[in-house]
């Protein structure tokens, strides 16, 4: 047990406390704002305040864990032995130079997404608005490392104290945003895409879809089958993310009540982990939302767990406290659909916590590092695999997981099934 002495407990004290002491490192922590109390413990200690008291552990704090809001300031950045560092302190008695907790509560919560930012062209923050693209550590896990070197001070500093290893792991992730391209789309579509494809004199689609239409050839985005038989190969499971939303202009999936498409996804779930691709119009709205899930659970019937949104339009905190009111546990979004790194600055899953409330909310995120069409240059036929290899090394160094998205519609291009084959099997 960890005694940490605070001259206020805050519940972002709590949080990110828990979250790097007891959920990462498996060092059970407690807390005191009684200085006799803490000058009495015998056993571990240390104080993250203003002033050191004695010989303590001490960890200068910064006023960000003690706030209440979202404030616009500007966040420093120095080096901290050839590692970016957050909020650092003049304290030269601190055991550390800057303040490790709030700087990882700071990226962990997202706090640079409640504040003023330009969107992208479909709403989204992005990762040019960053701080960790404007001081090139976006394809650092940060906080991770921050951890690790907190963990062998804590170590060095108290032989009883044991922190847990952490274990590097591999998760994929596939979304499927459209199940079929040419077939099952019904009449309507299918005369469109002819007529359409023909006035632009696109003969090679024309004759593509000619080819699926006559079952000479399997649809490009029907991967189900192409999927199983790589997931009875490893033991851990794909997570396979289904959109069930309606037919519209930004959701262009199959009818989800076909009986093909039910069956796809019932064969599916039988190998995988299904999860919920939220549509667009479910990512906004709360009853369509329910909607899309209760369409889910009726087919793999059990209760939806995993979501991930479509195009990773998240914007927080809305989305998430309608999961959580639904009682969705897992998110797969933190993550940039058009660049590798970490968004959050780690590779760990942890809770949610929402800045307007508060409060630590029972919703995981679990950071996505890629999205396969940001590494994969379809002009060239080229991978980026140096950038991926060096990202894979520094994730396994931390212990932490490398997560990848791959969506089916990238499959259609060969050299997408290569990469995700690659990454699996570590060719």
């Amino acid at each position: 047990m960890l005694l940490v002495y605070t001259h206020k407990i805050t519940p972002r004290i709590t949080y990110i406390f828990k979250h790097i002491c007891t959920r990462v490192l498996g060092v059970p922590v407690s807390f005191t704002t009684k200085i006799e109390e803490f000058v009495a413990h015998e056993g571990s200690k240390m104080s993250y305040t203003k002033k050191r008291l004695g010989n303590e552990l001490f960890l200068r704090s910064t006023d960000l864990l003690f706030e209440q809001g979202v404030l616009a300031s500007d966040v420093i950045v120095q080096k901290w032995d050839g590692l970016p560092g957050l909020f650092p302190v003049k304290d030269t008695s601190s055991d550390i130079p800057f303040d490790i907790f709030a700087a990882s509560f700071y990226l962990l919560s997202r706090y640079e997404e409640y504040l003023p930012h330009v969107k992208d062209i479909k709403g989204r923050y992005t990762s040019k608005e960053s701080l960790a693209a404007s001081h090139n550590f976006l394809k650092i896990p940060v906080v991770d490392i921050w951890v690790e070197r907190f963990a062998i001070i804590l170590s060095t500093r108290f032989s009883e104290i044991k922190c847990k290893k952490v274990t590097y792991q591999k998760e994929m992730i596939v979304t499927v945003p459209q199940s079929n391209k040419y077939s099952k789309i019904g009449f309507l579509r299918t005369a469109i895409g002819y007529v359409r494809d023909l006035g632009r004199f696109r003969l090679i689609k024309v004759f593509k879809r000619t080819q699926v239409l006559l079952g000479i050839k399997k649809d490009p985005y029907d991967i189900f089958n192409w999927l199983i038989g790589l997931q009875k190969q490893v033991t851990q499971s794909f997570k396979v993310f289904i959109q069930l939303g309606d037919y519209s202009v930004d959701s262009r999936n199959v009818k989800h009540s076909r009986k093909s498409f039910k069956s796809s996804i019932k064969m599916i779930a039988d190998y995988c982990e299904v999860g919920l691709l939220l549509s667009p119009q479910a990512i906004t709205d709360a009853i369509i939302l329910a909607e899309e899930r209760k369409r889910l659970e009726a087919l793999v019937h059990r209760p939806l767990r995993h979501i991930h949104l479509s195009e990773y339009k998240l914007v927080l905190p809305q989305v998430y406290r309608e999961a959580i009111e639904q009682e969705i546990q897992h998110d797969y979004t933190m993550g940039y659909p058009d660049t590798v790194g970490f968004r959050a600055g780690t590779s760990h899953s942890f809770l949610f916590y929402d800045l307007d409330y508060e409060i630590q909310t029972p919703l995981m995120l679990h950071p996505v590092v890629l999205q396969s069409d940001s590494v994969i240059n379809y002009h060239n036929h080229t991978i980026d695999s140096v950038s991926l290899a060096e990202i894979e090394n520094v994730i396994q160094r931390v212990g932490g997981t490398f997560r990848i998205n791959f969506s089916n519609v990238s499959f259609e291009n060969i050299y997408s099934k290569k990469l995700f084959r690659s990454i699996l099997f570590n060719d």
